[in-house]
């Protein structure tokens, strides 16, 4: 890799480290979820939102998840023909659907979330215990923080 006498090195920003961890983690996870369940990232977190919110919208799971909504589309249909989830005419607004998981996908999700439990207990066991009550402290305050400066900036 050629170097320039440009001092700005993007790999020491905050949001670049962040992004990189990110992405790693999700190319983990996929890896994971494809070899042991025969699904994507988007389809399990699509499980997991309707595990946690129960009977909603598209676009509520992509409001709830920060998710794209191409990709929660496509999730959804694929949950809908391994009947994982079952699409019903929302009664308050007839142009969309409600999703609700179904027995099928709860089981899916309960095995999701072990697999995710264990990912999650592998990774952060590198990190001391002080450390892993502190991390989701400066999470939290960093969130804050980029909430006000997106306020901000509207």
């Amino acid at each position: 890799m050629r170097e320039t006498s440009n001092n700005f090195d993007i790999r020491s920003r905050l949001a670049y480290r962040i992004q990189v961890l990110s992405n790693k983690m999700t190319t983990w996870s996929a890896s994971t979820y494809s070899k042991e369940l025969d699904i994507g990232v988007q389809e399990a977190r699509v499980l997991i939102v309707l595990a946690r919110l129960g009977e909603v919208s598209a676009n509520e799971i992509c409001e709830f998840g920060k998710m794209d909504k191409g990709n929660v589309s496509r999730a959804i249909n694929r949950l809908v023909k391994m009947e994982n989830v079952t699409e019903k005419l929302n009664p308050a607004d007839k142009r969309s659907v409600n999703l609700k998981i179904t027995p099928c996908g709860m089981k899916l999700y309960y095995r999701i979330k072990i697999l995710s439990d264990i990912r999650e207990k592998r990774f952060i066991s590198s990190l001391s215990t002080m450390e892993r009550e502190t991390l989701p402290k400066i999470l939290d305050k960093l969130e804050l923080v980029i909430d006000d400066l997106l306020e901000g900036s509207r």
